[in-house]
């Protein structure tokens, strides 16, 4: 059983040629702190996370937000699975405050609270080493006891993509009047694919430090919407994964600190889109009954 504290942050940017020569949009969450609570048992494991106190960032600039997260993960015959829904609504578009006509003093920020992002993913990790568990390097369930290095293959299924409820993405004063497509409401891509990396632990004197790196294509699905058109495409998108770790295990207890980061894109011709979730965090637990092997 352990619980984590940490934050989530779910940015989003928007590349092309906008008007006022602006090349490329800053979409920020107002972040708050969460606290997960979790439980893991052999092949189980189950988190739930939930923001504790308000948005960190001043509102007056940023806005509110608010934030889910749920994450679900097993091992089955050598392969690790892990699944996690996130979902963000309420952004600000950073410095885009001083071209926004509508009002006498401008902020820094333009604030969209009808904004928001959203990721599901499902992911089957393969480990050349068996030796390599998912179990030892999250510390949660065991720990290591040697120094290990080993390549793996993750197969991922993802859909993502931002969206307005109340109009443009991209607002009005900034789009250029000559890229219909700037006028989007929503955009999303659903992808899949499988991705070599390699992995890393090494544990000495109860400290224990591990992680992985991942880079490949994906086969990817994307489309968006505007008020008087919709379209799909098919293209391949580069995927990049990576995770660090490290803390303090023994058998009978452990905390670590640990950051993710998980990036995705979308392009077209005229327009980038690139969502970026990355998390740090503090996990801590306390482990029952724990049989030495």
């Amino acid at each position: 059983m352990y619980s984590d504290f940490g934050y989530n942050a779910n940015p989003f940017s928007l590349q092309g040629n906008f008007n006022h020569q602006l090349t490329e949009l800053s979409y920020k969450n107002n972040f708050s702190p969460f606290l997960g609570l979790g439980f893991a048992y052999k092949w189980f494991h189950l988190r739930v996370g939930f923001p504790i106190i308000g948005n960190i960032r001043p509102t007056s600039n940023f806005g509110q937000t608010t934030q889910y997260n749920f994450a679900y993960d097993l091992t089955h015959k050598k392969v690790w699975y892990d699944f996690e829904f996130k979902s963000t609504f309420g952004y600000a578009l950073k410095n885009a405050g001083q071209f926004d006509t509508t009002t006498s003093t401008p902020k820094p920020h333009i604030i969209l609270p009808k904004v928001r992002s959203f990721n599901v993913m499902m992911n089957g990790w393969y480990f050349h080493n068996p030796e390599f568990q998912m179990n030892g390097l999250l510390g949660k369930r065991a720990h290591y006891t040697k120094e290990i290095l080993t390549w793996y293959l993750k197969g991922t299924i993802n859909y993502f993509g931002s969206a307005n409820k109340n109009g443009s993405l991209i607002p009005a004063q900034l789009q250029n009047q000559q890229v219909p497509m700037q006028n989007l409401q929503q955009l999303q891509a659903f992808d899949f694919g499988a991705i070599p990396g390699v992995a890393y632990v090494n544990r000495k004197n109860n400290w224990q430090l591990g992680g992985w790196l991942g880079l490949g294509p994906v086969v990817q699905i994307k489309g968006y919407e505007t008020p008087t058109n919709s379209k799909l495409l098919l293209g391949i998108a580069p995927r990049f994964d990576m995770r660090l770790m490290g803390g303090y295990s023994s058998n009978e207890r452990f905390f670590f600190l640990v950051t993710d980061f998980d990036n995705k894109s979308i392009r077209y011709n005229e327009l980038n889109y690139r969502q970026l979730y990355y998390a740090i965090k503090f996990v801590a637990g306390f482990r029952f009954g724990v049989s030495k092997k």
